[in-house]
């Protein structure tokens, strides 16, 4: 080992003041909804907006919600390694939102359902179907 010293990285007083900014900006508009919304009756009306969203809320919250922590770290680390063949997945993953978008997100919207995990209920007309695929998945593999 040398006898340098290593240098210790920290917040800043302007990286401490963004990051409470942001926590209290993020949380001005979950209490401005929540007081603007309470009439809502029930949690269907809560996770689909009311049916009221446009396009753009919709879209960001599938972006954070397909995207994890863990992927947004990854992705610089991943190009340093091993190059811009990342770009690969990046297109894979367009085309995947916009076949996602336009086909099963239009299903799901007239079938009144929150969650793609509700899709496969006993009581749904979709179960069948469901089944079918599902063994056709894992039967080929």
């Amino acid at each position: 080992m040398s006898g340098g010293s290593v240098a210790v990285a920290s917040f800043a007083v302007a990286d401490y003041v963004v990051f409470a900014l942001m926590l209290v900006v993020s949380a001005a508009v979950g209490f401005y909804y929540a007081w603007t919304d309470r009439s809502q009756s029930s949690s269907g009306d809560f996770l689909t907006g009311g049916r009221r969203l446009t396009a753009l809320p919709v879209s960001l919250s599938l972006t954070a919600s397909f995207m994890s922590a863990i992927t947004v770290l990854s992705n610089p680390a991943e190009v340093y390694r091993y190059g811009a063949n990342i770009g690969f997945y990046a297109l894979a993953y367009a085309l995947t939102m916009l076949v996602t978008s336009e086909v099963f997100l239009p299903v799901f919207y007239k079938l009144a359902i929150t969650s793609t995990y509700e899709v496969g209920l006993p009581h749904s007309s979709v179960w069948p179907c469901g089944c079918c695929s599902f063994l056709q998945t894992y039967l080929i593999l």
